[in-house]
């Protein structure tokens, strides 16, 4: 379910002439442990319409009664090459970990919170962070480039976001490895990043739906443990799962369910 916001929510079925569309999207509430150990939840609700032309979306964040606009893209595909522009994350979001709360708290994440220009092409995505587009959309800051393949059951990508003000290269890269065993799926694989002269890696494993994690960094190599199960009932997908830190032997629990339409 993770990313689900943000590609199902911003996807829908043309039906008919170009006139034509079916909206779709998805509502989405998460609960997590904050940092008064109180359990919250988060709700996020998605809408998106794909025509002939082009693809738009918007999702939007409620949060203790507050609604605000927590993502928007406009975007098209002309001759195999994908075009978007809009505040939609970014395009590193495959080494973010596999979990779909905790964990990836080791790795590297460059910041992601501005509009971007991305584009696509063959496995290839080159994506231009802008600092404020109502501002000035020709100031810069960053530049993000990825590449990935996948063959025989092995599927391999690799990253790199370079930060015009701080002139700090970010590496990253993932390996996974997954294969069906009597209609279940299996899977091994490990993501790592290279940032600020400290290399960081997290590992997981997932089977009969369970996924569990370890993760660390070059001076602490066994940082977090962690264990996850996703599941569907009917139309909900339901997931739980929780982190424990063994430094400070704190456990972080999560969970969320959520509906498309």
């Amino acid at each position: 379910m993770k990313n689900l916001f943000l590609s199902t929510a911003v996807s829908a079925t043309v039906a008919g002439s170009a006139f034509a569309a079916d909206i779709t999207g998805d509502v989405t509430v998460d609960f997590t442990q904050n940092a008064d150990d109180k359990i919250v939840g988060t709700q996020t609700i998605g809408f998106g319409v794909d025509a002939p032309i082009g693809d738009a979306g918007f999702g939007v964040e409620m949060d203790d009664g507050n609604v605000t606009l927590d993502s928007w893209y406009l975007g098209t595909t002309l001759s195999g090459v994908g075009l978007s522009l809009g505040d939609q994350g970014d395009i590193l979001g495959s080494f973010e970990g596999k979990m779909e709360t905790v964990g990836g708290t080791t790795l590297a994440n460059p910041d992601d919170s501005g509009e971007s220009l991305s584009l696509s092409v063959a496995g290839a995505d080159v994506m231009v962070g802008l600092t404020d587009m109502s501002a000035d959309i020709t100031d810069v800051e960053n530049v993000q480039g990825t590449y990935s393949l996948s063959f025989s059951g092995i599927e391999a990508g690799a990253g790199v976001d370079y930060n015009m003000d701080s002139e700090e290269f970010t590496y990253l890269g993932s390996i996974g490895y997954g294969m069906s065993v009597a209609e279940q799926d299996l899977g091994l694989g490990t993501t790592f990043t290279y940032a600020n002269e400290i290399f960081a890696y997290e590992t997981s494993v997932n089977a009969f739906g369970v996924t569990g994690f370890i993760n660390g960094d070059q001076d602490d190599m066994m940082q977090n443990v962690g264990a996850g199960y996703t599941m569907t009932l009917g139309s909900l997908d339901v997931y739980a799962e929780g982190a424990y830190n063994l430094d400070s032997e704190e456990f972080t629990p999560a969970a969320g369910v959520a509906f498309a339409f």
